[in-house]
């Protein structure tokens, strides 16, 4: 089993320009993601040196998204269960939405995305772990897609009419970092409709005409290029290039009372992340069962990054950015919200 590696130090990070700095930070909320519910008995002995765990059963909420491909490969191929843990999966429809459900108690690990965890945890909604890192940007992973002959060709036509666009959420990054390209080219958010509707459906809204334009994410980009969508801006480049999208947390006071359960999930997350990086071929594989799509359409998706390690230096990259448009203090730190496994028995 591997051993996760949890870095404290900084890593060398691009110099972006404070001009680009608040657009960037409007590109981090894109992801939205799963969270986890832990409950169950008391564990029998863990796996693979994780001795006996405080809790045996975990309930993970996620999305059909490809971020989560790892999560899905570790319960197909019994990780889990060799580290005494039994996982139930939730969906729900994005990360921001399994933040209360986790400081309530009703869910002890979420899928999520950088943005939100650290505002949660600056406005004291709940206190943060993270126990892993889970996904992180790459060319191509965030587009605003839209059909031929709609009258949309560039970004400028969306204000012709009052376009449709779809969003996932509102006030996220899937509509932020539209707005901020929007904005960069004379198109203000009262030009448009912003529709809220799931990315699975959003394919087949371009298809119909019941919207105009969608920002989209991987699966459902490659969905949307078969039925003839094409790209109408990319709003993952520049200064949000390779930036930290996603991860898996707990709170304070789970991974205090469960520290076992914790390190053994953790544990499993670093194997799958790191088989999930080293061969597209397991990724594909593993998406047709979870995120709606065929074989033919899992070998066109662009994959983004798995991360192996968690690293405090790259995740404050995030909060930097979020620190330069006003999200967070100039104080917020990263390194202490990281879980640190205990030592193996």
């Amino acid at each position: 089993m591997h051993r996760p590696d949890v870095r404290i130090g900084h890593v060398t990070r691009r110099p972006v320009s404070r001009m680009f700095l608040a657009v960037a930070t409007t590109c981090l909320l894109f992801l939205a993601s799963g969270c986890g519910l832990l409950s169950g008995s008391e564990a029998d002995e863990g796996g693979s040196g994780t001795g006996g765990l405080e809790k045996s059963k975990i309930t993970v909420g996620t999305m059909p998204a490809i971020d989560v491909a790892p999560l899905h490969m570790a319960i197909q191929r019994g990780y889990f269960k060799e580290a005494g843990l039994e996982v139930e999966l939730q969906p729900i429809q994005g990360g921001a939405a399994g933040i209360p459900l986790l400081a309530n108690g009703e869910l002890d690990v979420t899928f999520g995305n950088w943005v939100s965890f650290f505002k949660a945890q600056q406005e004291q909604i709940l206190d943060l772990k993270i126990v892993s890192d889970g996904y992180q940007a790459d060319d191509g992973m965030f587009l605003t897609m839209t059909m031929p002959g709609n009258g949309v060709e560039k970004v400028s036509d969306l204000k012709d009419g009052k376009k449709k666009v779809a969003v996932n959420t509102r006030k996220n990054l899937n509509e932020l970092s539209l707005i901020a390209a929007m904005q960069t080219r004379g198109v203000q958010p009262e030009d448009v409709e912003f529709v809220v509707m799931p990315f699975p459906d959003m394919p087949a809204a371009l298809q119909r005409g019941d919207v105009q334009a969608a920002s989209m994410i991987e699966p459902f980009i490659s969905q949307a290029n078969q039925l003839g969508a094409k790209t109408l801006v990319d709003t993952a480049t520049g200064p949000t290039a390779d930036i930290p999208i996603a991860g898996y947390a707990g709170t304070q006071k789970f991974v205090e009372e469960n520290p076992k359960t914790a390190a053994a999930f953790q544990r499993v997350m670093t194997r799958a992340q790191t088989e999930a990086s080293q061969d597209r071929a397991q990724v594909e594989n593993v998406l047709p069962s979870y995120a709606k799509i065929n074989e033919k359409t899992a070998a066109l998706v662009r994959l983004g990054v798995f991360p192996t390690t968690l690293e405090a230096g790259r995740l404050q990259r995030v909060a930097e950015l979020m620190q330069a448009n006003g999200e967070l203090p100039p104080n917020f730190q990263v390194e202490p919200l990281l879980f640190q496994a205990p030592p193996e028995n």
